[in-house]
């Protein structure tokens, strides 16, 4: 497993700020070999560049990434940033504006590779990315998404947390105590809140009222309550930081309506192998609910 995280290496540069947090690098799987080479090398930099003769999506916008070679950079283009932030850039007319700061990179011994940056920009045109976001309405679970590909990621993630040796009440103070440091680090580097600099989703920072329409558009979307689970459990493995349990129970919700009972046992039975015992009632409530399943969950964690 090759896994780092990048902020400390890249500076946000003077009068940018960060508009995305964590934005995942869409396409990898086409380029595995160049995504796993860059995830390898050292000097790496990612870059962005329109695609307007893409005949799929004319708003697409290339990730493009560099690292040193023995005699030369290296350059290759890597995937695609998603495509509703793409073309919410087009139409903003920032796609140029913006830069990609590179945040993560993950290359597992099963061949699966991750690569997340941020989107900064220049702070005077923060408020034309992000205005204050109106309510939104709920999604109905049967609102459309990658149904095939999410599900290969849930199977994904499930095997993880199912091979993933459980962390000890020792390892996790010493995660804990090393993140905390890096955090504060990073505070006093860069300026940023506790939230941005740990790491946490940037939707956390909303106020109240766009907290919980934000919530409430995603309850139903499998695919959005699969990426923060995600992200949340490989950090865990870094930052000793317990993933919350409201979107893994989203998950579980979403997956008995769509009457996919096993793969719910599943994710709840790996789920519940390392975070059974957090604190808060809605942990106890996954417990209860893998148990209900069949899921034999260890009084010993």
């Amino acid at each position: 497993m090759h896994k780092q995280y990048h902020l400390a290496d890249y500076p946000i540069p003077d009068g940018f700020q960060i508009y995305r947090d964590r934005v995942p690098v869409m396409g990898l799987t086409m380029r595995k070999a160049d995504a796993a080479a860059f995830c390898k090398g050292t000097g790496k930099q990612l870059a962005l560049e329109r695609e307007p003769s893409n005949r799929h999506d004319p708003n697409a916008i290339r990730v493009m990434g560099s690292w040193k070679g023995w005699f030369s950079r290296k350059e290759r283009m890597l995937g695609y940033v998603p495509a509703e932030e793409a073309a919410k850039l087009v139409q903003l007319g920032l796609a140029e504006r913006v830069r990609p700061r590179l945040l993560k990179t993950y290359l597992g011994t099963d061949g699966f590779v991750e690569i997340e940056f941020q989107i900064i920009g220049p702070k005077d045109l923060y408020r034309t990315f992000s205005p204050t976001p109106p309510a939104k309405s709920v999604t109905p679970v049967e609102a459309v998404f990658d149904i095939e590909g999410t599900l290969a990621r849930l199977d994904t993630l499930t095997a993880f947390l199912k091979d993933e040796p459980k962390l000890t009440a020792k390892q996790l103070e010493k995660l804990r105590k090393a993140h905390s440091r890096e955090t504060v680090s990073r505070m006093l580097e860069t300026g940023e809140t506790y939230g941005q600099a740990s790491g946490a989703p940037a939707f956390l920072s909303m106020p109240e009222a766009d907290f919980r329409a934000h919530l409430r558009s995603i309850d139903n979307d499998l695919a959005v309550q699969l990426e923060i689970v995600d992200k949340a459990c490989r950090s865990y493995f870094d930052t000793g930081e317990i993933p919350a349990p409201y979107y893994p129970w989203r998950i579980a919700v979403i997956l008995s309506k769509l009457k996919m009972k096993e793969r719910e046992r599943e994710f709840l039975a790996c789920w519940c192998r390392h975070f059974a015992h957090g604190i808060g009632a809605r942990y106890g409530e996954l417990v209860k609910r893998a148990e209900r399943l069949g899921v034999e969950v260890d009084p010993n964690m």
